[in-house]
């Protein structure tokens, strides 16, 4: 386990009302424009892609027509929503043959841009968790999109996520062992952004903390596209 490593890259929120939801993002922390994915819209989704910092970004996806399917997922949880994480782990293959063997249903197995991309169900694993492998860890897709990440932002990296589950110790030992990695507690596991895991009646991606970059203040928790935004200083040994 001590050579395996995965890292979130990307926390995607869905919603029915994309300006409005991204004006409200890039309004509170002075965030850039984001570019798209044209790769989503054969699936019914339009997204907004966000840098957040250098590593990191807050990605908003929407129905792109009618008949997209995210519109009757949308309908269900009140038109916006915390809908996943997309993780980057070093090494595809040995992640597939757990999740066979785990039981965890794949929905999406392909190539994106030349690299093996997964998707893992909901129902299974709690929320859509987006695997892409790259395996240099200071590289993925889109670290290299111009113009990236904005020196004015208030904030830089995501510290942390929170995801209800109705068993959230055995979503934290099913995680751990599905992508070989720590777990600091019995509840969450570390992707470089500490995943929580809380009681929850379904399986929901509920609140997001971010890093304030140097020099900001404190902020108090603010409601952004249906999921609770928390905000922490950076770590002293990261300064």
């Amino acid at each position: 386990m001590n050579d395996s490593w995965a890292f979130v890259r990307q926390v995607v929120l869905a919603t029915a009302t994309p300006e409005a939801d991204s004006s409200a993002l890039r309004d509170n922390y002075a965030l850039p424009h984001g570019f798209t994915d044209p790769e989503l819209l054969e699936h019914g989704i339009a997204d907004e892609t966000i840098p957040l910092g250098p590593r990191q970004y807050l990605e908003l996806i929407a129905p792109a027509h009618e008949a997209s399917p995210l519109n009757s997922w949308l309908a269900r949880v009140g038109g916006r929503a915390g809908y996943g994480v997309a993780v980057q782990v070093p090494e595809m293959a040995v992640i597939r043959e757990r999740a066979q063997r785990l039981g965890v249903r794949i929905m999406i197995d392909q190539l994106a841009f030349g690299h093996p991309i997964m998707q893992l169900h909901p129902r299974d694993v709690g929320i859509l968790l987006d695997l892409d492998e790259a395996a240099d860890k200071n590289w993925w897709f889109w670290d290299e999109i111009s113009p990236g990440p904005s020196d004015a932002a208030v904030v830089d990296a995501v510290l942390a996520v929170e995801v209800g589950v109705p068993e959230p110790e055995r979503m934290a030992a099913l995680w751990s062992e599905l992508l070989a990695v720590a777990q600091p507690t019995a509840t969450s596991v570390d992707l470089g952004t500490i995943v929580n895991f809380v009681p929850a009646d379904r399986g929901c991606l509920l609140a997001v903390t971010l890093q304030l970059a140097n020099g900001e203040p404190m902020r108090d928790d603010v409601e952004l596209v249906g999921i609770t935004f928390r905000h922490r200083p950076r770590p002293a040994a990261a300064q």
